[in-house]
């Protein structure tokens, strides 16, 4: 199973922060009765019926530019809270990226899992780096009358040591790499398209979490702010997906197997990981 794979002139390389143990799958998706999830025991639970869990980001190289697309659990307010560290800058020494090599930190969003290296002892981690907020996710979460722990300390700080850059749907970051909005997990949302050499890639972000969503849209994630919208953005993507043949990196899915394509078969839509 592909840990990286090229889009044109774009690597993509899945890099694991932190794999907590799996949980009941009525933990994540509290409206899904246990019964539902029996159709997809083994695409999207363990041998033990369990969902397993994965704390991703993505490394975008090419001749241009380094970025990574979100920032993992990291050591912040939220690690501590549970006990346990990412592994997020081991990890990507493993692959050669020190995180002085970072040109641009993409955030999909403003939650824990995903902005956690951010900050660290009050300065940027990724030393050089831009980092790239949804103007929409931005406003709502730092207008919060008392703000969350992890936006306090690995969101807020960005704007006061001006390496935050705040940015709109459809908007390139870098060349070949621009914002797709999918709101409803958060309210600005936003995966990442790639386009490269005329092939295609999305980073999905928190838009899928199991791919038991590819035929059950309507599944909600336990952490989504507007469902509705969720589910729209989710169905979306999925179409998008399979129109385009989009190389899909969700990070959500197991380390070993997060990217990968969706391929619709008689009617029903199956995630097809990505071989070495």
């Amino acid at each position: 199973m592909a840990l990286t794979t090229k889009i044109g002139r774009i690597e993509v390389v899945a890099i694991c922060d932190f794999v907590p143990p799996p949980a009941p799958p009525t933990e994540p998706f509290p409206e899904v009765p246990i019964e539902s999830w029996e159709p997809y025991r083994e695409s999207s639970l363990t041998e033990d019926g369990l969902y397993p869990r994965n704390y991703g980001v993505f490394v975008l190289r090419s001749d241009d530019f380094t970025a990574i697309v979100d920032t993992g659990l990291g050591p912040g307010p939220h690690a501590a809270q549970n006990g346990v560290e990412g592994k997020l800058l081991e990890n990507l020494a493993a692959v050669g990226v020190q995180p002085s090599d970072i040109d641009g930190v993409i955030n999909t969003h403003i939650h824990p899992d995903h902005v956690g290296w951010n900050i660290v002892d009050g300065k940027p981690t990724f030393s050089r780096a831009r980092y790239t907020v949804s103007r929409e996710d931005w406003e709502h979460w730092t207008s919060q009358k008392e703000l969350a722990p992890h936006v306090a300390e690995n969101a807020v700080p960005l704007e006061d040591l001006d390496v935050l850059d705040l940015v709109e749907d459809d908007q390139e970051i870098f060349i070949g790499v621009r914002t797709l909005g999918t709101p409803g997990h958060t309210p600005g949302h936003q995966s990442i398209l790639i386009e490269s050499g005329g092939e295609s890639a999305v980073i999905t972000g928190d838009v899928l979490h199991t791919p038991a969503q590819l035929q059950e849209p309507h599944w909600s994630f336990r952490a989504d702010i507007d469902k509705p919208a969720a589910i729209a953005s989710r169905r979306m993507l999925i179409e998008k997906a399979i129109a385009d043949k989009l190389t899909v990196a969700a990070g959500h899915l197991r380390y070993d197997g997060n990217l990968g394509h969706i391929v619709e078969i008689e009617g029903r839509r199956y995630w097809r990981v990505l071989a070495e």
